[in-house]
């Protein structure tokens, strides 16, 4: 097992340091204090095993399947504005950041908010970030239905 620095944690897990430090009083997490490299004792987090979910991504996921259910299957989009103006292109969000909504968008792009995309149409979407999800699927079949919800998604709200 790998053991890390509160900081390193955070970042790894994509949780707060403060949520971190909560997690370890609660049990959730194993940490110790070992000696750093100056002699003083510090905290390092055990990391947890692939898959681990903390309790508030485990509830947002369950809140959106529950949306799901509710709604038909209609999805949360992850393509946003990474501009008030709403123009260019409409970019894929990987990340938004874990102390702070900072939008780090699949091909790179780091932006200041985000912005409801609507009315879109096949060329209004970033190329990286199609490329990058796309290469995330695994299979025809998948590639195919996000292709799909794409292009339904533009003529729905056009």
């Amino acid at each position: 097992m790998e053991k890390v620095s509160i900081l390193e944690a955070s970042r790894r897990l994509n949780l707060s340091q403060a949520q971190i430090r909560q997690y370890i009083r609660d049990g959730e997490l194993n940490a110790t204090r070992e000696p750093g490299p100056s002699g003083r004792l510090a905290w390092v987090v055990v990391l947890p095993v692939e898959g681990w979910v903390d309790d508030t991504k485990s509830s947002l996921a369950q809140l959106q399947k529950t949306f799901e259910a509710y709604t038909s299957g209609v999805t949360f989009s992850h393509w946003w504005w990474p501009t008030g103006d709403r123009s260019g292109h409409v970019h894929y969000i990987g990340d938004l950041g874990i102390e702070e909504t900072i939008p780090q968008f699949l091909c790179g792009l780091i932006s200041d908010n985000i912005w409801v995309a609507s009315n879109l149409s096949e060329d209004k979407y970033c190329p990286e970030c199609i490329a990058a999800v796309e290469a995330a699927l695994t299979s025809d079949e998948l590639v195919e239905r996000f292709r799909a919800f794409r292009r339904n998604k533009g003529q729905r709200e056009g």
